[in-house]
């Protein structure tokens, strides 16, 4: 019997999870590291966390640039930057000892890396499906979900047992190693091998139009539609609340009294819910749609961000982590999803990128809000509940988006 070829799409999602799950390094590990550094230089947490929020005003307008080039040349040029400019930051990150340093680090190198690696593989990967759309952004994206378990009591670890300079150093490496080579095999789309997107059998002649299959809105045309504006709020909402977790959950649980090494496997456990939201989520979208599937994620969202307001032992947080991390992870390949099916293929990438400047907005005002506060106040009370707010609105915006009747690509099934 002839054994059926696989079809590259699934190879496609196997080299973006795996980098997915190094570049969770990047992400989860800032919060990890925000308490040793602050407490050797005497530095406020605001002023540390201000350093996420530059490097997402910069990565957000470099989004649009990747974006498009992604468009046009594919991630693969784009995803070897990534990896060689985020290991670079880390080493030279591991060198700083003035702030000034943290943001030129942060908010150039590694901003420039992560731009270069989550929107290409992002908006390349729904090119390569028809059908089972949901399911492979939800399988490339529980690479990130499993990078993210591992990166919070990785870090904690190499910091324990070395300092938090020789951690900064071992995970730059391990960025570059793993990244670099894993991009060269990353491509365009199936058009450009000569193939179909997943769900149909056929193979194309590679002197046909490059067209096929890339139905959908300009940017210009996005941008002058509602639902453009409609959807890039929920994600500045989103993004908001969730960066402030991811930085400040940590330093938050530490400072009432969990230990640190309980309090790094809180945000492991954020990251091993979100893996569960990621695989579980392409399957929900493709059968209920992905806006109600987004309204949905939301609502747990913000459920679980009033349960952090009171919570107070550890079995407590544990089980806001997983909560909030099945949200959250239903939320992220969402974002594609809904952009393909909102938009269309045809210009994806640099739609996509353009939606990301709110997302950048939201992370940018998050983290350094939350550490201001705590300066203030000495804890995280009205942060959190500013999280709760803003969590309430992104779900009424949601359901706006539900009955929005403007035209769309829905995904075929």
């Amino acid at each position: 019997m002839k054994l059926r070829r696989l079809h590259y799409g699934w190879v496609m999602v196997s080299i973006g999870a795996t980098i997915l799950a190094t570049q969770a390094l990047i992400f989860y590990t800032f919060g990890i590291f925000l308490r040793p550094i602050t407490m050797e230089f005497n530095w406020e947490r605001g002023a540390l966390s201000a350093a996420l929020s530059i490097n997402s005003l910069v990565a957000g307008p470099l989004g649009i640039l990747t974006g498009r080039l992604s468009d046009k040349y594919g991630p693969r040029i784009l995803a070897t930057l990534s990896g060689i400019l985020a290991g670079t930051g880390f080493l030279l990150y591991s060198q700083i000892n003035s702030l000034w340093q943290v943001y030129l680090i942060w908010g150039l190198l590694i901003a420039t890396g992560g731009s270069c690696f989550f929107i290409p593989v992002m908006s390349t990967i729904p090119r390569w499906f028809v059908k089972k759309r949901g399911i492979a952004m939800g399988l490339t994206f529980t690479g990130f979900g499993l990078g993210a378990m591992i990166a919070p009591p990785l870090a904690q670890w190499l910091i324990s047992t070395y300092t938090w300079r020789q951690a900064y150093i071992i995970l730059g490496l391990v960025i570059i190693i793993t990244v670099t080579p894993l991009a060269q095999f990353m491509k365009h789309s199936p058009q450009r091998m000569g193939l179909k997107p997943y769900g149909e059998d056929e193979t194309i002649k590679l002197e046909q139009p490059l067209a096929l299959a890339v139905e959908g809105l300009s940017l210009k045309q996005a941008i002058k539609s509602g639902r453009f504006w409609l959807f890039g709020l929920i994600l500045t909402c989103f993004f908001f609340f969730l960066q402030v977790i991811t930085v400040h959950i940590v330093p938050h649980t530490v400072d009432i009294g969990i230990s640190a090494a309980v309090a790094a496997s809180i945000l492991s456990i954020v990251a091993g819910g979100s893996t569960v939201g990621r695989l579980s989520i392409g399957f929900f979208s493709d059968r209920i749609g992905g806006r109600r599937a987004l309204s949905a994620c939301l609502a747990l969202a913000a459920l679980a961000l009033l349960w952090l307001l009171f919570a107070k032992e550890v079995w407590a947080f544990y089980l806001f982590a997983v909560l909030f991390g099945i949200a959250y992870g239903g939320v992220i390949p969402l974002q594609a999803i809904l952009s393909a099916d909102l938009f269309g293929l045809k210009s994806l990438g640099v739609i996509f990128g353009t939606l990301m400047l709110f997302s950048t907005v939201g992370g940018a005002l998050g983290p350094p809000l939350a550490g201001s506060i705590f300066d203030v106040t000495g804890n995280y009370n009205l942060a959190l509940t500013i999280c709760v707010i803003v969590g309430t609105l992104a779900i009424i915006l949601s359901l706006i988006l539900l009955r929005f009747k403007g035209a769309q690509y829905p995904a075929t099934k």
